[in-house]
């Protein structure tokens, strides 16, 4: 379904921080204007036949300068002359908080937009059919192609597995993220998944699709067993290599 505009809004704005009428459906936005503590992204899609769709994100901002106390732990006993450092603001302090990743990826995905997932944002997909995306057939698992089923790693080849790292930030890191570990509840993680290590499975699904999962077919032999060849061996996978001529025998 065609996209007249997406507004975006933050808190209880009235008005939106930026309206997007063309992909790349991307916001970039500083939080250091934003007090720390607890927000919320709302993104709201017209389409052009009249429809809206609303989507809205929690996120907490973590920007005040992290804190060190040095001399004196918690709970501890102590007695006479207390001498206690307070580190404040200094570069080798890490804030505690989980820092928001950024409002460019969550618009991105929140909107679950792009030639890739305009399907899922067009026909309310639910969260089980897009948690069915990293789901193996039951076929492959009762023949063994899951997790158990590879007795041997297939040999790794080191320059396909670099250029797969190429086209996962071009194609995928977008909704499985550049970790790898995905967004709970709406695309699924890859690293540390089982279910990557089916080898059919993971051609069978960058070619045909599933669910909220778009086909990459567009993409060569070569590029798709790149890409392949990476999430089956990167974030602590390591599921052996895949070829290019795998591919082009599953077309």
């Amino acid at each position: 379904m065609p996209i007249e505009r997406i507004e975006v809004y933050l808190d209880n704005g009235s008005e939106p921080v930026q309206v997007l009428r063309e992909p790349p459906f991307k916001l970039t936005y500083d939080t250091r204007n934003l007090a720390d503590g607890e927000h919320l992204l709302r993104v709201v899609t017209h389409y052009t036949n009249g429809a809206k769709e609303v989507k809205e994100i929690p996120f907490k901002v973590a920007n005040t300068p992290g804190v060190l106390v040095q001399g004196l732990e918690e709970g501890k006993e102590v007695s006479g002359t207390l001498e206690v450092t307070l580190r404040v603001a200094d570069p080798e302090v890490r804030p505690t908080r989980e820092r928001f990743p950024g409002l460019g990826a969550a618009i991105a995905t929140a909107a679950i937009l792009g030639g890739v997932w305009l399907f899922f944002a067009a026909t309310n997909v639910t969260q089980k059919t897009l948690e069915e995306v990293a789901k193996p057939p039951a076929a492959a698992e009762a023949h063994g192609g899951g997790h158990g089923g590879e007795h041997a790693a297939a040999p790794v080849d080191a320059a396909l597995k670099a250029k797969g790292e190429q086209v996962y930030t071009a194609n995928c890191a977008g909704c499985h993220q550049a970790t790898g570990q995905g967004l709970p509840g709406v695309f699924p993680a890859l690293a540390g998944s089982k279910h990557v290590a089916d080898k059919a499975y993971t051609i069978n699904i960058l070619l045909k699709g599933k669910g909220g999962m778009p086909s990459f077919a567009q993409l060569s032999d070569e590029e798709l067993a790149a890409v392949a060849t990476y999430i089956k061996n990167s974030w602590g996978n390591s599921f052996g290599g895949v070829t290019p001529d795998e591919f082009k025998a599953a077309r």
